[in-house]
């Protein structure tokens, strides 16, 4: 198709004394695919000899073929694409040639522009630019098949993100211990690797410390930026193991944590058990106060305590009137006795 389409106005301009029949280019196309690739059409590198000897035609023929296979751009020659053997090394010393050198290859491709159309358009049978001229005797039409895409089989469609890994990655990326880098990607395009940890349970939590364990373990440095986020988590997750994905990396920290809480509730259940029977020993003490015998102790207390008082008073009347009269009775010895005595 790209001879019919693009040999009058893209090879015959520029090649006008050297025309080449459309069977002789498909023998000698045929023959130079068969020494390329299967996959990919590269790495296609038979001589001109080896060419003009298996299709019958002489060796000017087969390079005015390649020189239209490289217009009709159905051919590209990489003119250094291999290095030369060590037999065509040694030719080329026996005439004096000491450089190493390099050999093309040639790489067999569809024309980009002609695989689009192809692959978007059905042609009409009765119309278009090579409709006069080689022809095919059938009627070419589209099948009734389900359409397809560029590719023959038609391109497969386009999954939804799978939801459990897409909630694993907003969890992820919302935590605040979680790397920077892990905020590069959408949660959608996190959600194809994290479908298996997401599938037994794992957390943000459990991402974290699988990345502090890989970089524990291995020793390796993880930077601030790494080139492949996913890749790297990817990494990450084919050491820890497809098969112990059940066993999450944070299970025993989560564990700890939970034995930790549930020690300081019971030292918080028991604190605040012991300040209620304290309050109610207490309540029981001031009850207690107010009882007959508290009173009786109180009355005997304070008659007590009158008591103790007055005596206190009288020994000091009685010590004030005994000095008094001391006192007295110096005075009067030291005035002596009287005019009459």
């Amino acid at each position: 198709m790209a001879f019919d389409c693009r040999y009058d106005t893209a090879v015959r301009p520029l090649m006008p004394g050297n025309p080449i029949s459309r069977h002789a280019l498909l023998a000698i196309a045929q023959a130079r695919a068969g020494y390329a690739d299967h996959g990919t059409g590269r790495n296609c590198r038979p001589s001109n000899e080896r060419l003009a000897a298996d299709t019958g035609y002489s060796v000017r023929t087969v390079q005015r073929a390649d020189t239209v296979l490289r217009l009709l751009g159905v051919a590209t020659e990489v003119l250094r694409g291999r290095q030369r053997t060590r037999m065509e090394r040694l030719a080329s010393w026996r005439v004096g040639d000491r450089h190493r050198g390099w050999a093309s290859v040639w790489a067999l491709h569809d024309n980009p522009q002609l695989s689009r159309l192809v692959h978007r358009l059905s042609p009409h049978p009765r119309s278009g630019p090579v409709r006069d001229k080689h022809s095919p005797n059938q009627v070419v039409t589209t099948g009734t098949g389900s359409p397809a895409g560029r590719r023959q089989d038609g391109a497969a469609r386009r999954r939804a993100p799978d939801a459990g890994g897409a909630a694993l990655a907003r969890a992820w990326r919302a935590d605040g211990h979680a790397p920077p880098w892990a905020r590069r990607h959408s949660p959608s395009a996190w959600a194809a690797i994290l479908a298996g940890p997401a599938a037994h349970g794992w957390s943000g939590r459990d991402l974290n410390a699988l990345i502090g364990d890989w970089a524990g373990v291995s020793g390796r440095r993880i930077p601030d930026a790494p080139h492949k986020p996913i890749g790297l988590l990817g990494a990450m997750l084919a050491w820890h193991g497809a098969e112990r994905l059940g066993e999450r990396p944070a299970a025993l920290d989560e564990a700890r944590d939970a034995a930790a809480r549930a020690a300081h509730l019971a030292h918080l259940v028991a604190q605040r058990a012991a300040h209620v029977e304290h309050q109610r020993a207490r309540a029981v003490g001031r009850a207690a106060l107010d009882g007959v015998g508290h009173a009786a102790a109180r009355a005997a207390a304070a008659e007590a305590a009158r008591r103790s008082a007055y005596k206190r008073t009288d020994a000091a009347a009685h010590d004030a009137v005994r000095v008094a009269a001391a006192v007295e009775a110096a005075r009067a010895h030291r005035r002596g006795p009287g005019p009459h005595g």
